[in-house]
């Protein structure tokens, strides 16, 4: 399960940020998850809340934003939600897409409080 080691990694980061900031406590993560990230949401949900609880921040909460994949077709131009990881425009039927939206994996912000 990567999703495990995705949250530690988080943590990290998160470790890295809250050393610039020590007389505040962390309250909260925000985090952007592309739904062609490659990313179980729901498994990475558990395994962040696992690792938070074992943290130094065990009473901040996780938040997760969903990104939906987009696609845009490079002959033509046109934007649309993809219906797998190969997308095909439905406008002009090219195969010559890519994804432009949906691969998203970061951190987005730390909310912080005095302690």
């Amino acid at each position: 399960m990567h999703e495990l080691s995705l949250a530690h990694s988080v943590m990290e980061i998160v470790g890295r940020e809250m050393e610039k900031y020590p007389s505040r406590h962390l309250k909260s993560i925000e985090l952007t998850i592309g739904t062609h990230a490659g990313v179980e949401t729901e498994a990475f949900r558990t395994a962040i809340q696992a690792v938070m609880r074992s943290s130094l921040w065990p009473d901040a909460e996780a938040v997760i934003v969903t990104v939906a994949a987009e696609a845009q077709c490079i002959a033509c131009g046109a934007r649309f939600a993809p219906d797998g990881y190969i997308p095909q425009c439905p406008e002009c039927g090219s195969a010559m897409c890519g994804i432009v939206a949906g691969n998203e994996f970061r951190v987005s912000a730390l909310t912080l409080h005095d302690t």
